[in-house]
């Protein structure tokens, strides 16, 4: 399977910008990108933050935006979104039993399961209110297949000060019996504007910096700086005895063409 993996787009509604860009132009840069180079894909997921302040008329802009995407997309819901707002806006998403934007997609490589950590009109994430007890139901029903989790707030720490465990998934340690059931393959999330992965209690893990602004990443600074770098997302080539995860970055690059015996030196096996 070849997933493309988006965070973070942060829309505004239209005619307004954040910290001087246009996130609606950086998405179609994105997705201009995709369709030229990743059409093949098999799905999207965009982990959170679609919008900066929740607004329905963000949710409509990026609404219009994505029919230009020629791969099919889930969208998750991150702690700057609305659940009402989005729900209006897109109206068949998928809502489990207590109206929680969770689904599930069973695909020939295992299991897909698209989780809800929004907590209204907080920065920081939870599965709280039964939807811990959903995601385990739901591991329950295929123990024996592997499974992918996607969710906007890391389930685990990222090592970074700035996303203290205060602004990421409260409280942490109650996602613990996750690890144990064994099926759980890799962990998909957004939220920190990071480059970044690894693995949790032996569960591998990765996050993109994101489509909108990105964080300049340091290991002891409490503040998160802010910048303006290119639009990034990942692209997942899922196998029976792999799980790759390649990160891309659309800029104005130069590309210079060069052979294979020009960059092999003589020789070379």
């Amino acid at each position: 399977m070849k997933l493309i993996h988006l965070t973070d787009l942060h829309f505004m509604a239209p005619g307004k910008t954040l910290y001087g860009f246009d996130p609606a132009a950086r998405l179609r840069t994105v997705i201009a990108t995709i369709n030229n180079e990743h059409a093949d894909a098999d799905l999207c997921v965009i982990t959170g933050d679609l919008t900066d302040e929740g607004d329905a008329a963000a949710y409509q802009l990026l609404r219009d935006i994505l029919q230009d995407l020629r791969v099919p997309h889930r969208l998750l819901l991150g702690n700057h979104d609305h659940r009402a707002n989005f729900l209006r806006v897109f109206p068949d998403a998928t809502i489990d039993a207590r109206g929680f934007v969770q689904s599930v997609l069973d695909v020939p490589a295992g299991r897909l399961i698209f989780l809800d950590t929004l907590v209204t009109d907080h920065g920081h994430g939870s599965l709280g209110c039964g939807r811990f007890e959903w995601l385990l139901e739901r591991l329950a029903e295929e123990p024996n297949r592997p499974s992918y989790v996607f969710c906007h707030h890391p389930l685990q720490s990222v090592g970074l000060p700035h996303f203290a465990p205060h602004i990421t998934l409260v409280p942490r340690n109650a996602v613990g019996p996750l690890v144990k059931t064994g099926s759980v393959r890799h962990i998909f999330c957004g939220h920190v504007h990071v480059d970044v992965g690894g693995t949790w209690q032996g569960v591998p893990f990765s996050a993109s910096r994101g489509v909108a602004h990105q964080i300049i990443p340091h290991l002891e600074r409490r503040d998160a700086r802010f910048v303006n770098d290119a639009p990034a997302f990942n692209v997942a080539l899922i196998r029976d005895d792999s799980v790759l995860i390649n990160q891309f970055e659309v800029s104005s690059r130069v590309v210079v063409a060069i052979s294979p015996e020009e960059f092999m030196p003589e020789g070379f096996q």
